[in-house]
């Protein structure tokens, strides 16, 4: 029986499936939904886990082998099984089918609970023999990504469960700074309520603050400044970049990426072709439409192409290919090239 996660708890009240399966790609999602059911198992009287990694010498006898043997501690237990291919193959197949039918036979029985955790299933295993197989006796959970046009209520709701009152400023501010990376806005909210551990009201500025009392500049943060042309923030977090220790290529690795993705939307919209119809085939987000959009009507391609040479002679000085230059001045050219593209500086004719 297909079931979607937000239904997960409805389903973990009363008698439990004898097989949970558990399928995506998302962590933060998956991770709390085996969570849920680890604990729905635990508080039915397993006191026992065997957990099994299949891979390309896994012995799927161990599965019958694990289901035969009684738990030592109770009447239960709770056997996992990661599938991270989400493909059993022939001999998984068959193990997986007589383990189903075996339950199917004690007419839904089982003295053990089957968790099986997989990655993103292909299309074509529904149609399978052994996915119906588990299907007809328990309980199938797809995971799907939360998109972005679900994102700030995903968040909203998440801030509610930790005792916040956001504004919708505030909302939108944290799904911007986390791109649709669940994991990574489950650790801001956390951090959060430690920061603000008396506080249930949360607006941008309580944000902001938040921002820069804890998190660091980044090189992300780098490259949308000079995308937005705000040469003192560009500046300001070259600096901070530097002060901490990160290394020139890394800082020239995320310049260099928005410049070629900056040089083929440019291109194909003097081509011609659709800004939003790009921007759905780069994966870039509506937020960072307008951005991309302004940094486009600053540059034009033959600058943008000038960029990238100035970002080569970096890369040259960064690998000690350029014999004229002084030792250690990798910095100054680096900054001559982040404030070129923020639109502070004009741009180097390189060649």
């Amino acid at each position: 029986m297909k079931i979607f996660a937000d239904k997960l708890s409805d389903h973990l009240k009363g008698k439990l499936k004898p097989i949970f399966f558990v399928s995506g790609d998302e962590p933060l999602q998956m991770r709390e939904a085996c969570d849920q059911i680890r604990a729905a198992v635990r508080k039915m009287g397993a006191e026992e886990r065997e957990v099994y990694q299949v891979d390309n010498s896994f012995n799927w006898g161990v599965l019958h082998d694990a289901s035969a043997s009684m738990s030592l501690f109770a009447s239960h237990k709770l056997i996992e099984l990661h599938l991270p291919s989400g493909k059993p193959g022939q001999e998984g197949s068959q193990a997986l089918q007589a383990y189903a039918k075996q339950i199917s036979d004690d007419k839904g029985h089982s003295d053990n609970t089957l968790l099986i955790i997989s990655g993103k299933l292909e299309s074509s295993a529904a149609n399978s023999k052994w996915f119906k197989a588990l299907d007809a006796v328990g309980i199938y959970l797809p995971i799907w990504p939360i998109d972005a046009s679900r994102l700030n209520g995903w968040i909203s709701h998440r801030l509610r469960q930790a005792g916040f009152h956001a504004t919708p400023e505030a909302i939108s501010l944290l799904a911007s700074r986390v791109e649709g990376n669940l994991l990574a806005c489950d650790q801001e909210i956390q951090k959060l309520r430690l920061i603000y551990p008396e506080q249930n009201q949360l607006d941008e500025n309580a944000i902001l603050n938040a921002v820069q009392d804890s998190a660091r500049f980044d090189v992300f943060a780098l490259t949308d400044a000079m995308l937005l042309g705000d040469a003192v923030r560009t500046s300001k977090i070259l600096t901070g970049l530097k002060g901490e220790g990160i290394e020139p290529p890394i800082i020239l690795w995320g310049i260099t990426r928005e410049l070629r993705q900056l040089i083929t939307l440019k291109h194909r919209v003097d081509q011609g072709q659709s800004f939003e119809r790009l921007c759905k085939d780069l994966r870039i987000w509506d937020k960072r439409k307008p951005i991309y959009q302004r940094a486009m009507q600053q540059h034009s391609l033959r600058e943008l192409q000038q960029l990238i040479l100035q970002a080569e002679q970096v890369d040259r000085r960064i690998k000690g290919l350029d014999s004229k230059a002084l030792k250690n001045s990798v910095w100054p050219l680096l900054s001559q090239l982040c404030l070129s593209f923020s639109g502070l500086e004009p741009i180097k004719k390189t060649r």
